[in-house]
């Protein structure tokens, strides 16, 4: 019988090995201290019951452009104030305008950086960000050690440019700027390549991660679109890690039913979070048919359950979940998001984690 450290498992379930149990996670950091107090409970579930977890590096770069003013602004509820930031740019000013909060909700975007063709045409004039620096790298991983596989942040094309346009004004421009949004995208591909070899060469890794190919799927967008924005570049990122003997994590929200093969076809080793119907189209049985053993797939417990069932629901919905996803391997139990939108966790979220954990870890073995 396996006995294996958490990095041991998870870098093996991402590889397609065998493993001892499905590993078992929550989206909170590691054991010890919480940075929100409120959400000690689940720091300690996590050291009670050596929950698995991956930790994120990202190497601290300068900024592409620093601001040349930034102005708070007040709005009629005390809690909530206007960031209005002005960057300077070869071809005049870029402006964005976001809500933030002060007790620590999430946040708005009022107006986006990229709001208009010659907006796009300012952000092109940009020079590239210098690479990251990588020199922390060691540290993070000695840190980790066996507790926790180390993750390499990755930007992604697509997304570096849907965050600075908003959704809507990226919708339109699929359709009625498609060049110009292949321009803006081959731009952030250039980059985000350089950045990737910078890490690969500096001996970082093995597993690459990244999020954002959610905000070109449907009903957002077309499959083609998803195709043309996403696939027909993250593959060459792929192809870069797997040459180096590394792993890729893809993080996409949404409903995967229509786009679960492009991700197989593209190399993806472990995709998350896999969110059940009525999020997606299809049940976790018919995702782990399709993918027969070639993905590692991640999630399938709604984060939405955790606020809304009582702890007997929670237990079947973590029951059900591990029917589903155990069978064959390749499945990380998880719930869909961390529980980052609540500033403070109520008794019952908390309680509902409880039992997500103490269920998924009585029926995670194998053997």
């Amino acid at each position: 019988m396996l006995t294996l450290t958490p990095r041991e498992r998870m870098l093996r379930v991402i590889r397609g090995q065998d493993v001892d149990r499905v590993p078992v996670t929550i989206s909170v950091g590691p054991p010890g201290p919480a940075p929100i107090p409120s959400w000690q409970p689940l720091h300690d579930l996590v050291e009670r019951y050596e929950l698995d977890y991956v930790s994120g590096f990202v190497g601290p770069r300068k900024p592409q452009v620093k601001p040349s003013s930034e102005v708070q602004r007040d709005t009629n509820n005390p809690d909530w104030y206007e960031l209005v930031t002005t960057y300077p740019t070869p071809q005049g000013d870029l402006t964005q305008i976001t809500r933030c909060s002060r007790s620590g909700k999430p946040g708005y975007t009022l107006k986006y950086l990229i709001a208009s063709v010659e907006d796009a045409r300012r952000w092109l004039s940009l020079p590239d960000p210098e690479p990251p620096n990588v020199g922390g790298w060691a540290e993070r991983l000695a840190q980790a050690g066996d507790r926790a596989l180390l993750r390499v942040g990755i930007d992604h094309p697509m997304y570096e440019i849907n965050w600075r346009t908003g959704s809507e004004l990226w919708a339109y421009w699929m359709y009625d700027e498609w060049e110009l949004v292949e321009e803006l995208v081959d731009r952030a591909f250039r980059r985000v390549l350089r950045d990737l070899r910078h890490y690969i060469a500096h001996g970082c890794g093995p597993l690459f991660g990244w999020a954002g190919p959610e905000l070109c799927i449907p009903p957002l967008a077309r499959v083609q679109d998803f195709r043309d924005f996403v696939q027909r570049y993250d593959e060459q990122l792929f192809a870069e890690v797997h040459n180096a003997g590394g792993l890729v994590w893809v993080h996409c929200h949404g409903n995967m039913d229509p786009v679960l093969e492009g991700f197989i076809e593209m190399g993806v080793d472990c995709l998350h979070p896999i969110e059940p119907p009525p999020v997606c189209t299809a049940p976790l049985t018919d995702l782990k048919r399709r993918t027969a053993g070639r993905m590692t797939l991640e999630g399938g417990v709604e984060s939405s359950a955790f606020e809304l069932l009582p702890p007997e629901e929670m237990a079947a919905v973590v029951e059900g979940t591990m029917a589903a996803g155990k069978p064959g391997g390749r499945f990380i139990i998880a719930p869909t998001s961390s529980p980052g939108h609540w500033p403070q966790m109520s008794s019952h979220i908390a309680e509902n984690y409880r039992v997500y954990v103490e269920t998924a870890m009585r029926l995670a073995p194998y053997m």
